[in-house]
């Protein structure tokens, strides 16, 4: 970001006070130095919600989404960091500074105005067709067969197209639309000898829209059982699927109210979904779900639920999108149609609350992902068993924590029936080739989670060190023995110790360079009170305890792999014996009995 820039942007935060931003979107009552209010990301009756007028940002105890005022404008508005940056100023009546553009960045935003127009001329047309003249009779049927009221039409703005080779052509080029711009926004096909022709013919016509509404390309749907069954917009410099997802121009309230957001295959399968009055219901683009379309969802959503077809393809794509919806942050279950529908037969015939219900029943994403890979194995004999173990493991690794991790191996222990700290060491083997840090993992149920001394001191500590960052180099020997539990926190730690300030971290330059989980940990971090009094005692008490709650945790590592291998009369049990009991006499010196 250049130096121009920064500083428009920082003149614009000046400006923008944070509680009266906020105020304009949720009510807010100041308690203590804290405005506080119902959070408007997610439902809550009782206020989670904070804003710190001295700092400058928000944080949500409940859903812990957190940010500055530019971060909360990006969710509330549904838009990009530079475009939060212009809201502002405009706002503020702060002129916007403009650089000078090239004159083929100039073209290009002028082509890109004049396909958009040309798109939505094709889509007013297509309506038209659909429910103003006899040619759209057959299609009107079809789509009222499916449960597809007038109101759908007209909200996803569904047209038809006419059986002709150039209906669209005369009637847009009656507006000035020439062959070039129809061949450009793919709306027209040039001929084999010579000329050009609709592309769309005899078809249900979906207009496929930007987040923002804006008719970007569209798929055309064949009346019956011709082929192709789905002919869609080429992709293009103006149409890019990967950062579309069909039907969140319209979701997104309801993906907002509810704070979910329920992902499917088809087209028609978003749009049954809406007429059935489920309104938080959004389509792929085809079983390709990308990074991009997980980012747009997590800015306005906490949970996504895939709801794929039930054929192998689909099955499939919902295993790759697991992962790639977890890398961004998002929590993920996994909805299986029953009896082989996809949603959109599904809820024909069954209706919305039973398909609520096939929803409710959608399994965690980490489970499918096992689920499906031990379907895909002949997990009867040792090799099935082994070759799933080793196939699973990656999605282990995209665990958040090591408790998670653990919990999904005992689960999978006993779903193959295989010794639980073998799968457990293959993991660590597994993280360790791949960074992840995980020695610390522990054979042991969920329900024994982390000790909340333990995160309360990691918490402390960094809270101090955010006030007073010099005494972070004096912390790392330790921090590099015992870790975080939470690796956000280490995050957060690595960015004070790089940070080459004698004074208080600034809080807004941090949090642009830590991602979004980390600048969200970091803003509960900020949202302790840090007790007055020595503060090199009490990270010093912090780090004991972190100190202390590593050790009993190795501790515990190596008494249950020695009970493990006494078990299996490995005779490697009397070395984790003697470990174990050496990390038990460390504590007791330490810390006595």
């Amino acid at each position: 970001m250049s130096v121009e820039v920064n500083d428009f942007k920082e003149q614009v935060r000046s400006h923008a006070n944070i509680v009266e931003v906020v105020s304009g979107y949720v009510a807010l009552k100041k308690k203590g130095r804290k405005h506080w209010g119902c959070c408007p990301f997610h439902g809550e009756k009782t206020p989670s919600f904070t804003v710190d007028e001295e700092k400058g940002f928000f944080y949500c105890f409940g859903c812990h989404e957190a940010g500055d005022v530019f971060k909360f404008i990006m969710k509330s508005e549904n838009c990009s960091f530079i475009d939060a940056v212009k809201f502002l100023a405009n706002k503020y009546g702060i002129p916007v500074p403009e650089r000078q553009k090239s004159a083929v960045e100039i073209a290009r935003e002028q082509k890109a105005k004049q396909v958009i127009a040309t798109n939505d001329l094709a889509a007013r047309f297509y309506q038209a067709c659909l429910t103003k003249t006899p040619y759209g009779k057959a299609a009107l049927e079809y789509l009222h067969n499916r449960g597809i009221t007038d109101a759908i039409i007209e909200s996803f703005s569904i047209g038809f197209a006419v059986n002709s080779f150039n209906g669209l052509m005369n009637a847009l080029g009656k507006r000035g639309c020439s062959v070039e711009l129809l061949l450009q926004a793919g709306l027209a096909v040039p001929g084999k000898h010579g000329g050009a022709y609709d592309k769309f013919r005899g078809r249900v016509m979906i207009p496929i829209k930007d987040p923002r509404g804006k008719i970007v390309g569209f798929t055309g749907r064949v009346l019956g059982d011709g082929v192709p069954k789905y002919m869609n917009t080429g992709e293009t410099e103006f149409f890019i699927k990967r950062y579309l997802l069909f039907g969140l121009d319209i979701a997104v309230k309801e993906i907002r109210n509810t704070r979910q957001a329920i992902v499917v295959e088809g087209h028609m399968d978003a749009i049954s979904l809406h007429a059935a009055g489920i309104a938080n219901a959004v389509a792929s683009m085809g079983t390709a779900f990308a990074t991009e379309q997980a980012r747009l969802l997590k800015r306005m959503a906490d949970e996504v639920v895939f709801c794929y077809d039930s054929d192998n393809a689909g099955r499939n794509a919902a295993v790759r999108a697991v992962s790639i919806a977890r890398s961004v942050g998002l929590k993920v279950r996994v909805a299986n149609v029953p009896d082989g529908k996809d949603p959109d037969e599904f809820i024909r015939q069954h209706g919305k609350e039973a398909f609520l219900e096939v929803i409710r029943q959608g399994l965690d994403g980490i489970d499918y992902q096992v689920e499906e890979t031990i379907l895909q194995n002949n997990v009867t004999n040792l090799a099935g068993k082994v070759e799933a173990v080793s196939k699973i493991i990656p999605f282990l690794l995209e665990c958040k924590n090591e408790i998670e991790a653990a919990e999904h191996i005992r689960r999978l222990a006993q779903r193959l029936t295989i010794d639980e700290g073998l799968i457990a060491a293959e993991y660590r083997k597994s993280s360790k080739n791949s960074g992840v840090q995980a020695s610390g993992l522990v054979q042991q149920p969920a329900a024994q989670s982390t000790n909340t001394a333990e995160q309360q001191a990691e918490e402390m500590l960094l809270a101090v060190l955010m006030e007073h960052p010099t005494l972070a180099l004096g912390c790392q020997d330790i921090i590099d023995e015992v870790g975080f539990v939470h690796r956000a926190r280490r995050q957060v730690f690595d960015s004070i110790l790089a940070y080459d300030g004698e004074q208080a971290v600034e809080v807004h330059p941090l949090m642009e360079v830590l991602g979004e989980e980390a600048s969200s940990v970091l803003a509960g971090i900020l949202s302790k009170n840090v007790p007055e009094g020595d503060c090199e005692k009490i990270v010093d008490d912090c780090l004991r305890q972190m100190k202390k709650s590593f050790l009993e945790k190795e501790y515990e590592k190596h008494r249950l792999l020695a009970d493990e291998f006494e078990r299996l009369g490995n005779e490697r049990f009397m070395e984790e014996l003697m470990e174990s009991q050496r990390i038990k006499n460390e504590i007791k010196r330490l810390y006595g009995s």
